[in-house]
């Protein structure tokens, strides 16, 4: 078998347990975040096979868990990633609440960039992240969109 072979992506984005396409979302990037001023607001949910997740952000883990263990080491400070040993992105996923803080901390922006973009077919946008856990070899995260405003 060979190492370099390509991932087979089964990714799934549900719009209030419905399945939609991946074109129908797009992300609030900015600083507000978590902010909906008055949005009526739509549940959404992504789910990533632990081996898409893992392949989509692995490099990005490793540079930031690098630099808060030397932040850590520097401040005698107890961050998430200390709680866990600095460990390996495929060995977090056994830290639920480690996990999840990490993932809502640093890397959903960089995971959602990633997988969404502007499109003609953009009607809602992600503006939160609520949930993040492994469930059956998937990686479940859940929040909270808004219907974009016609233009």
């Amino acid at each position: 078998m060979s190492q370099n072979r390509p991932i087979k992506y089964e990714m799934k984005v549900l719009l209030n347990n419905i399945e939609v396409t991946k074109e129908t979302l797009l992300v609030n990037s900015g600083m507000n975040y978590g902010r909906f001023y008055n949005h009526y607001t739509e549940d959404y949910e992504i789910q990533l096979s632990t081996s898409e997740f893992i392949h989509l952000i692995e490099s990005e883990y490793n540079n930031i868990r690098n630099e808060i263990k030397i932040d850590d080491q520097r401040h005698e400070d107890d961050s998430d990633f200390k709680s866990t040993n600095y460990c390996t992105l495929s060995e977090l996923l056994v830290y639920k609440s480690e996990f999840e803080a990490i993932v809502k901390t640093y890397l959903d922006q960089i995971l959602f960039d990633k997988l969404f973009s502007n499109s003609a077919s953009n009607t809602f946008v992600i503006n939160s992240t609520e949930s993040v856990s492994v469930i059956e070899n998937k990686v479940v995260i859940s929040g909270k969109a808004y219907r974009l405003e016609p233009k």
